[in-house]
C-alpha cells in the first residue's frame, strides 16, 4: 500500500513548486523589497546580476552528479540526496532573508541572495536528472507536463498568495512564509522513490572537453551562439527595473500584484499552447522570429503603462507580456534540444541554456543607470532596440543562415523598420529646429525604407510593401498623438508618403535600366 502511494507522477507537482519558489523569492518581491528600503535603481541592477550564479550550473553540474553525500546517500540516493540538502538549505536562508535589513545589512542580503541562486541551481540539476530517470514509471512529457504545472503553481499561484501576506510592507512575514513553505518540501522529496542513478564513470574534464568540440564542429557555430546568446537579452535586462517602475508609479499594491499573478498564470497556458500550435504548423523557426517579435513588443508596451498606470493597463501588458515569455520559453527549448548532440545531451544543453541567461544578465546590471539617465519610458523603449538582433537572426535562421545579397538586405530592410518605429515614439527634449529640417528627415527616413524595403522583397508584390510602409508611417502619427508626448502631424504622414514615392520611383527606374542593360 505505502509503496503504491509512493509510486505517483504527482510527486513532481511539488518538485515544481520547489523550484520555482527560490526564483520568486528574488523576483519581483525581492525588488520591491530592496526599493521601499531606500535602494536606489541603479543599486537594484546590480544586485541582480547575481543571478549570473545560475546559468553557471553547467560548471559544477558533474559534480552535483557524481559526489555522494555521507548518511544521505545510503538513505536517499544520489538524485534526491542533493534535493533535500538543497531544499533544507534553500529553507534556511529564506529564513536568514527575512531578518536582515537592506538598509543596513545589504551586503549580507546580497550575500545571501547569491547562496540561495546557488543552492536553487544545484537542486534544478538534481531535479532534471531525477525527472529523466524517474520516466522508468512514467512518460518523460508527462512528467516534464506536470513539472512545469508546479513550477507555475509556485511562480504565480503561491506568489499571489504572498503579495497578499505584504501589505503595508511586512517583508519578514513574506520570507517567513516562504521559509516555512520550502521547510515542508522535503517531506516529498523523503516520500519520492528512489530510481536506478546512472554514475559518471569517465573523466569529467575529459567529457567536457570532448562535447565542446563537438559543439563547435557545427555549421554556422558562431552566428547560433550568437542567436541564442541574443535571443533573450532585452527581456532579462529590463526585469529589474519593471519592479522599479512600478514601485514609481504606484502599481506596487498588493492587491493589483495578487491579481497580476493569477492572470499571468492563465497567460502561461495561453502562450505555451500558442507556440506549440505554431511550431507544428509553422515549424521552428518562423516560430523562433515571431517570439523575437514578441519579445520585442511587450518590453515597448511597457513605455505606454509608465504614461497610463492604471489597473487595467498593469494587468493587460503584464498579461500579454507573459503570453510572450511562455511563447518564447517553449519554442527556445525545443530549439535548443534540436541544436545539441544526444551523445552530449546534458553538457550541451545546460552550456546553451545558459548562453541565454548570461548576456542579459551580465548587462541587466546597467538597467538602473539607464533608466536613471533616459528615465522609465525611454528605457523601455530602448529594450526595444536592444531586441532587434534577435529578430533579425531569427530571420536569418528561417534562411538556414545563409549569407547573400538577398537576405543581408530583408535583416538590414526588418531591422530598418524596427528603428525608425521605435525612433519616432522617443520621447525628446523639444528644440528650436525649423519645420522643414524635420519634414526632410522624415523624407529621407521613409524614402531609404522603401528603397530597401523594395529591393529585398522583390518577390512580394509592389503594391502590398508600399501599402504597409504607408499605414506604418500612419500609425506612428497616431501612437504619438495618443501618447501625448508628441504630436499627430498631417504633414509628417505627407512628408513620409513623399520618401516612399520617391523610394518607389527609384525601384522603377533601376529596374528599367536592368532591363535595357539585359
Amino acid at each position: 500500500m505505502f509503496e503504491k502511494l509512493r509510486k505517483t507522477q504527482f510527486n513532481f507537482v511539488f518538485f515544481g513548486i520547489s523550484a520555482a519558489m527560490p526564483s520568486f523569492a528574488l523576483g519581483i518581491p525581492f525588488g520591491l523589497w530592496l526599493l521601499s528600503a531606500g535602494v536606489t535603481k541603479q543599486t537594484l541592477g546590480l544586485v541582480t546580476v547575481s543571478s549570473i550564479i545560475v546559468a553557471l550550473n553547467f560548471l559544477w553540474s558533474p559534480f552535483v552528479n557524481k559526489i555522494k553525500l555521507p548518511i544521505l546517500y545510503e538513505l536517499f540516493g544520489l538524485r534526491r540526496s542533493w534535493i533535500f540538502i538543497s531544499q533544507i538549505l534553500l529553507g534556511f536562508l529564506l529564513l536568514t532573508l527575512s531578518a536582515l535589513d537592506p538598509q543596513n545589512d545589504l551586503l549580507y542580503v546580497i550575500l545571501v541572495a547569491c547562496l540561495i541562486y546557488f543552492f536553487s541551481s544545484v537542486q534544478d540539476i538534481a531535479l532534471d536528472a531525477y525527472r529523466v530517470e524517474y520516466d522508468k514509471f512514467f512518460k518523460a512529457e508527462n512528467l516534464a507536463t506536470i513539472y512545469q504545472i508546479g513550477y507555475k503553481v509556485g511562480a504565480f499561484l503561491i506568489g499571489a498568495q504572498v503579495y497578499g501576506i505584504i501589505g503595508s510592507d511586512n517583508w519578514q512575514a513574506v520570507y517567513v512564509y516562504l521559509a516555512v513553505l520550502m521547510f515542508c518540501l522535503p517531506l516529498i522529496t523523503i516520500l519520492s522513490m528512489r530510481v536506478d542513478e546512472v554514475e559518471l564513470k569517465e573523466s569529467t574534464s575529459k567529457h567536457f572537453l570532448s562535447a565542446f568540440k563537438n559543439l563547435l564542429q557545427k555549421n554556422n557555430i558562431f552566428i547560433l551562439l550568437l542567436l541564442v546568446g541574443m535571443y533573450k537579452i532585452s527581456d532579462i535586462v529590463l526585469g529589474p527595473m519593471a519592479a522599479a517602475l512600478y514601485a514609481d508609479v504606484g502599481l506596487n499594491n498588493p492587491a493589483y500584484l495578487e491579481q497580476k499573478s493569477y492572470y499571468n498564470f492563465l497567460a502561461t497556458f495561453v502562450g505555451s499552447g500558442i507556440a506549440l500550435w505554431s511550431i507544428k504548423s509553422l515549424k521552428i523557426e518562423p516560430t523562433m522570429f515571431i517570439g523575437a517579435l514578441l519579445v520585442v513588443t511587450t518590453n515597448i508596451l511597457f513605455s505606454y503603462l509608465f504614461i497610463y498606470p492604471t489597473f487595467f493597463n498593469f494587468i493587460f501588458i503584464n498579461f500579454l507580456d507573459t503570453i510572450a515569455q511562455a511563447f518564447t520559453a517553449v519554442c527556445f527549448i525545443t530549439f535548443l534540444v534540436d541544436q545539441v548532440n544526444r551523445r552530449y545531451t546534458a553538457i550541451q544543453y545546460a552550456f546553451l541554456a545558459s548562453l541565454v541567461i548570461i548576456p542579459g544578465t551580465l548587462l541587466k546590471g546597467t538597467s538602473g543607470f539607464i533608466t536613471e539617465s533616459v528615465g522609465f519610458y525611454n528605457f523601455f523603449l530602448v529594450m526595444g532596440l536592444m531586441g532587434i538582433p534577435s529578430v533579425s537572426l531569427s530571420y536569418l535562421l528561417i534562411k538556414g543562415f545563409s549569407f547573400n545579397f538577398q537576405n543581408n538586405l530583408r535583416i538590414v530592410a526588418i531591422a530598418s523598420a524596427m528603428l525608425i518605429f521605435i525612433f519616432s515614439l522617443v520621447e525628446i527634449q523639444p528644440t528650436e529646429t525649423s519645420l522643414i529640417n524635420d519634414k526632410v528627415l522624415h523624407f529621407l527616413a521613409y524614402f531609404c525604407l522603401a528603397s530597401i524595403v523594395l529591393k529585398a522583397s522583390e518577390a512580394t508584390k509592389v503594391r502590398y510593401l508600399l501599402l504597409i510602409i504607408f499605414s506604418m508611417g500612419v500609425l506612428i502619427e497616431i501612437i504619438q498623438g495618443n501618447l501625448g508626448l508628441r504630436y499627430f502631424e498631417y504633414m509628417d504622414i505627407i512628408a513620409n508618403s513623399l520618401g516612399i514615392l520617391g523610394g518607389f520611383l527609384i525601384y522603377i527606374i533601376r529596374n528599367k535600366t536592368l532591363k535595357k542593360i539585359s
